[in-house]
């Protein structure tokens, strides 16, 4: 097999398990998905071994934040535990790395491919729990009483019958980032004229969002959507007229922030949440409260929280029901790594979006609709990331790391002169 098909596949492989990874888990348990999670990493060791990728050229931010995570074990409060999480952190960016060695148009091919693919696995799956099995289904490997909370449920069969719907990967949340994606990805390919198909491809996420009603997400599809309508103002208008576009889309945008705030109660009751962002507040003030115990360097790194390590067992109790993560990327990174962490974090960011505008533009005139989807998937990440901690882990943090690498995928990628290798954002 020719080593870029090769690599393609893998690539392919480590963006459905990074998006998908609670689908796995549901079938097969933790045990058996760490042991696949293991056989990834190694072969994507080989892999990086095999193109001769030059790690030490990597982006310093992408480094010092790994650096730090690994460090933290020492005064962590479960030494051990924080070691596997960052390891699992390093093998994640190492992927990253990997799907970034290919070429540009590749990645949103199979990135593309694969966000409609577990869309349309999505409503397959819901329809047959709906209307064959005619009950909530649970994670395979569990024995959950039939009686507990739908929060329990991989899927509540609720397709036809209005109520939200989780698909494969049994959070509603989660289904909605992946169509968001998908819409982006499609909707920019559309732009340049890629796919015949396109009002399919766009009106599959379209109903994801409408099945899914994640606010988080419509927040985040409402900024990606004006973030599209200033770029496509920059497109065709430059200079004076764009600069008063842009102070009109900030103000009307601080209007609107402004409504949401002094109207909070009705807001939340339109969204039907609740006004404390269904206990989103009491959470926040626990992972400030256990941060503030060490707030320079953290309580040590654990990236997604394992529900048998203290205090995290407990520490989002709410309802009933424990959540294992903060719901808010920036606490859960000070609670984890303290202030050198959150710095760390924000230079990480800074140089994401850094290289996302440079590509933009840099862009000749007929690759702008397709150089715009990094910008637009950094924003749709970054509002993601300020009611959930999931832009730090899996397939938020892979984008973040190829988007940081950017314009320097020429230094870290292999030395083989036939090797095909991105060396700006585009193709």
């Amino acid at each position: 097999m020719p080593g870029q098909r090769r690599r393609t596949i893998l690539a392919a492989w480590i963006v459905a398990n990074a998006t998908c990874g609670d689908a796995v888990r549901n079938v097969i348990g933790y045990p058996a998905w760490a042991g696949i999670v293991l056989a990834t990493f190694i072969w994507v060791a080989i892999e990086l071994t095999l193109l001769r990728v030059r790690l030490w050229r990597m982006p310093v931010s992408v480094v010092a934040f790994a650096a730090m995570a690994l460090v933290s074990a020492i005064w962590a409060i479960s030494p051990a535990w924080s070691l596997v999480g960052s390891i699992i952190l390093i093998g994640t960016i190492a992927s990253a790395v990997l799907i970034a060695s290919l070429p540009y148009r590749v990645i949103l091919d199979l990135t593309h491919w694969t966000m409609q693919g577990l869309l349309i696995a999505s409503f397959l799956f819901e329809a047959f729990v709906a209307l064959v099995l005619r009950r909530p289904l649970f994670p395979l490997w569990a024995d959950y009483p039939p009686d507990v909370s739908g929060e329990l449920h991989w899927s509540s069969g609720l397709l036809f019958e209005g109520g939200r719907v989780q698909g494969i990967m049994g959070n509603a949340n989660l289904l909605g980032m992946v169509a968001l994606i998908a819409l982006v990805i499609a909707s920019c390919r559309a732009a340049a004229r890629l796919d015949r198909w396109w009002p399919v491809w766009i009106a599959l996420p379209l109903l994801a969002h409408a099945v899914t009603r994640s606010a988080t997400v419509l927040f985040a599809t409402a900024m990606v959507a004006v973030l599209a309508f200033l770029v496509i103002a920059w497109v065709r208008w430059r200079g004076a007229t764009f600069y008063r576009i842009f102070g009109i889309a900030i103000a009307v945008g601080l209007a609107c922030i402004g409504l949401i705030i002094g109207n909070w109660d009705a807001v939340t009751e339109f969204l039907g949440r609740d006004a404390d962002m269904t206990g989103r507040f009491d959470i926040w003030g626990r992972v400030i409260d256990l941060g503030l115990t060490s707030p320079v360097v953290g309580v040590g790194y654990l990236g997604y929280w394992l529900p048998w390590v203290p205090p995290f067992d407990s520490l989002g109790e709410m309802h009933g029901m424990v959540y294992l993560q903060a719901h808010n990327v920036w606490l859960d990174v000070f609670m984890q790594l303290g202030l050198v962490g959150v710095l760390l974090w924000g230079g990480l960011q800074y140089r994401a979006v850094a290289n996302c505008l440079g590509a933009l533009y840099r862009a000749p005139i007929g690759e702008r609709a397709l150089n715009a989807i990094p910008l637009l998937l950094w924003v749709a990440l970054f509002v993601q990331g300020l009611a959930e901690s999931r832009p730090w882990i899996e397939f938020g943090m892979m984008l973040l790391v190829i988007f940081a690498i950017g314009p320097l995928r020429k230094q870290i990628a292999p030395r083989a002169p036939r090797t095909e290798v991105i060396t700006t954002i585009r193709s």
